[in-house]
């Protein structure tokens, strides 16, 4: 194995595996796992790794074309690009969310059989919808733009009532500090230190943990274009701040157990009428109309709901 320099002075270890990084104190030493590829590695480890540290790295489960599709679809939806820094502020200083979540490009990647084959696993049945999540354009921090996500539970860890399996499709590169996935996962296998006092803010409660890194180190996850990162909503998780020179550019992503039939109905018609779905509405430039014509496989239809299981 090689070494090179990574952020701050820090030594980062590169292997034909996954890398993630520990950060402590504010310094970055190493930490090593394997990343698995779902027709290479057996289902198990994958399964292994959510129930043991609360996420898992699947190597390049999406090719570079779909990725690709993607990045293009946002450019004409909403006029961002990578390479060109003058369109980079077209992303909103509030929150580095693009109101993307229909495209045809997006529509290629959530029916690829073999993401299907995983969430299945993960959830123990076949019969799943896909979530109509955005993207996420991370520009180059500076002064007046949205910050790193601070570590948080994206909903109260002790409702087993609830549990989800969100996905992180890296769209390009994110090394370490250029605002990629960060989580805390010896946190989450000891339920035992969850916190039951959480702040309520005017939009609602906060799930922030507070982090001592002494006892609770923060590992940061670098992704390389098509890696997929599934997490469980029991990880407490956020993102870094983007110190690099080019955009973080992820596409979020899961396959769920099926809604009720109101859901369905709303669901179908939200996307007949190009809306997103009213949880993101609220959202900068989330309130625009985007009517796509799909050309879905069959396996699409039934995780759009147009089709049964």
């Amino acid at each position: 194995m090689g070494r090179s320099q990574c952020a701050a002075g820090s030594r980062l270890v590169e292997s034909s595996r996954t890398r993630y990084v520990l950060h402590v104190a504010g310094r970055a030493s190493v930490f090593l796992n394997t990343g698995r590829w779902i027709e290479f590695v057996s289902v198990g480890d994958t399964l292994h790794d959510l129930r043991l540290q609360g996420f898992t790295v699947v190597e390049g489960a999406v090719p570079d074309r779909l990725c690709d599709g993607v990045l293009d679809a946002m450019r004409e939806a909403v006029g961002l690009e990578v390479d060109d820094p003058s369109t980079w502020g077209r992303v909103s200083a509030e929150i580095d969310q693009v109101p993307l979540w229909s495209s045809q490009a997006q529509w290629e990647v959530r029916q690829l059989p073999q993401l299907h084959a995983l969430w299945s696993s993960i959830r123990g049945r076949s019969d799943l919808w896909a979530s109509l999540n955005t993207c996420r354009f991370t520009p180059p921090w500076r002064e007046g733009l949205a910050d790193a996500l601070a570590i948080h539970f994206d909903m109260d860890p002790h409702d087993q009532t609830q549990q989800w399996f969100p996905g992180i499709v890296a769209l390009t590169d994110a090394g370490v500090g250029e605002g990629g996935f960060c989580c805390v996962p010896s946190l989450f296998a000891d339920p035992q230190r969850w916190s039951h006092d959480w702040p309520t803010m005017p939009w609602g409660t906060e799930y922030r943990p507070v982090i001592d890194q002494a006892v609770d180190p923060i590992i940061e996850v670098p992704l390389r274009k098509g890696d997929l990162l599934i997490f469980d909503s029991h990880l407490p998780h956020g993102s870094v701040r983007n110190t690099s020179t080019r955009p973080r550019v992820v596409f979020n992503l899961e396959l769920h157990p099926l809604g009720t039939d109101e859901e369905l109905v709303e669901r179908l018609a939200d996307i007949e009428a190009g809306r997103c779905p009213p949880w993101f509405r609220w959202k900068p430039g989330h309130d625009r109309l985007d009517p796509q014509m799909l050309e879905l496989t069959a396996l699409g239809e039934r995780l759009l709901g147009s089709r049964s299981w």
